[in-house]
């Protein structure tokens, strides 16, 4: 119990203070106790009886309710007998205790209910408003940028790896390209090139979340195969795929252009898929669908993941949150990748990414998840 029950009928301790109820008082006896026994014990559902013949029960770790005479509970003694008859007002039947106890419990919930509700309104009147751009992403942009201010030569150190494992891989194998080419290469060329790639778009994810402004930015947009990224995105992540053992499975057709910020629309597939990888558990499937249906291509990545639950499906698309769940499961992870999707499907693509968990459909505590996005074939912006 979080505050002292309101208007409760009887007598009751609450944080060891005593207070009479709004139907019966204390009785005289109780106010000359010493001993206060009704105040000790565990919380059960035992009904108890004091030194002088009342009885009492523990709710909880902060109420008591106690000074009262059950009707249903047996007399063990004379004395108890004289107490029933000097104290008859508060004789009381065991099935009025027990609703007001019940009463008790359920306003609590309906309070937590309530005080739930009203932080969640805050928070989503905070985050409409984009108040944590001011308050807390601004005040920190000039220690991100500090931060990232070894980007440049990350991304300079990266491009002389990918382009001397790109050599090292078009020169030394057969192939009518160069992705037959990389399929015959060995294991830990395979592996430098893909941690290049992986790098690279980790960088660019970087980008957006300091310079968000580049979403608007008309000249960045050109046509490009969207089911060209999804492929680029399973063939980089196909090392973590082999390691956990898991089986990637893409269906659908899907040929048209979109005509977009290629660069920043990316961020959609390598988000849904690297958190696909990242926290569907080992030697289970994850399906990608990609296909054409009109002015847009239908985009998901089913697999099987932590809880969601309906208080967390809007949450989960703010900056730095992560759901309970997928913090219990201790993979690494800063909560943002899911929240730069989002800007780039509404404030770029105009599109809405939705989430879907099926409660029956589940591995223990993973659950079938997935996550869609109806990507149109020309940007918002244009």
């Amino acid at each position: 119990m979080r505050t002292n029950p309101r208007f409760f009928p009887y007598p009751h301790v609450f944080k060891t203070i005593r207070y009479d109820g709004s139907i019966l008082q204390w009785p005289d006896v109780c106010q000359r106790c010493k001993s206060r026994g009704c105040e000790s014990g565990k919380t059960t559902q035992t009904i108890s009886v004091c030194e002088y013949g009342l009885n009492f029960r523990r709710v909880d770790s902060d109420l008591v309710i106690a000074g009262v005479i059950i009707k249903e509970e047996p007399i063990s003694s004379t004395s108890n007998k004289k107490v029933r008859k000097r104290y008859y007002e508060q004789i009381i039947p065991k099935s009025h205790l027990i609703s007001a106890i019940e009463t008790l419990i359920r306003q609590d919930v309906d309070e937590e209910h309530e005080i739930a509700e009203a932080k969640e309104s805050i928070i989503r009147e905070y985050v409409n408003k984009e108040q944590y751009k001011k308050e807390f992403l601004d005040p920190l942009r000039e220690e991100i940028l500090k931060g990232l201010s070894f980007v440049h030569d990350y991304k300079q150190i990266n491009s002389q790896i990918s382009q001397n494992i790109n050599v090292i891989i078009e020169t030394s194998y057969n192939g009518a390209d160069f992705a037959e080419k990389l399929t015959n290469a060995t294991f830990q060329e395979k592996a430098i090139y893909h941690a290049s790639k992986f790098l690279e778009e980790k960088l660019n994810v970087a980008r957006l979340l300091i310079n968000p402004a580049w979403l608007e930015r008309r000249e960045e947009c050109k046509p490009f195969k969207f089911h060209g990224q999804v492929i680029k995105y399973v063939r980089i992540y196909d090392s973590l795929v082999q390691r956990k053992n898991l089986t990637v499975k893409v269906t659908g057709t899907s040929r048209l252009e979109v005509l977009a910020n290629p660069t920043a629309v990316s961020v959609i597939p390598h988000t849904f898929i690297d958190n696909a990888v990242k926290y569907s558990p080992q030697n289970e499937p994850i399906e990608i669908y990609v296909q054409d249906y009109g002015d847009k291509i239908i985009f998901s990545v089913s697999s099987y993941g932590p809880q969601i639950t309906n208080k967390e499906k809007e949450l989960i698309f703010q900056a730095f949150y992560r759901g309970k769940a997928a913090k219990e499961q201790e993979e690494e992870g800063a909560g943002y990748g899911l929240y730069i999707c989002q800007q780039v499907a509404t404030e770029h693509l105009g599109a809405t990414i939705e989430v879907t968990q099926d409660g029956l459909n589940k591995k223990g505590k993973y659950f079938w998840t997935q996550f869609s996005v109806n990507v149109p074939l020309r940007a918002k912006i244009l």
